[in-house]
């Protein structure tokens, strides 16, 4: 298994553990599916979209496609970096998709777990 599904996967554990229900792509598709179907049906059910980049995960099309989602349906998106920063995204154009966005580095995961756990809270009040 590639290092970045492993820090993926806990990432998910983690997210679980703050109430929050949590899909990923690693558990929810399986061979055969209809990976734009699939994950357009995931992603109309979401309310948020923590983005994984790594230098391995940067030039995958269904992450592009999950942000553009999200950002025109003005959903919550969450972009943590791992062994990169958003000027590595630069050559791609992938920064502009990110614009205004607060990022997080992976070391700072555990701020977003925060204030994630604060509006499950709010969630689970209403």
């Amino acid at each position: 298994m590639h290092p970045t599904i492993r820090i993926a996967r806990q990432m998910a554990r983690c997210i679980a553990d703050t109430g929050a229900e949590v899909s990923i792509d690693a558990y929810d598709l399986v061979s055969g599916d209809d990976v734009t179907e699939t994950l357009s049906g995931l992603l109309e059910r979401s309310s948020e979209l923590v983005v994984l980049f790594t230098p391995f995960s940067k030039n995958r099309a269904w992450i592009w496609m999950e942000v553009g989602v999200m950002r025109l349906s003005r959903k919550r998106v969450v972009p943590v970096f791992h062994g990169m920063t958003t000027r590595d995204l630069i050559e791609t154009g992938g920064d502009g998709a990110l614009a205004g966005l607060l990022e997080r580095q992976l070391n700072e995961f555990d701020l977003y777990l925060s204030e994630l756990k604060v509006r499950v809270g709010r969630e689970t009040a209403t």
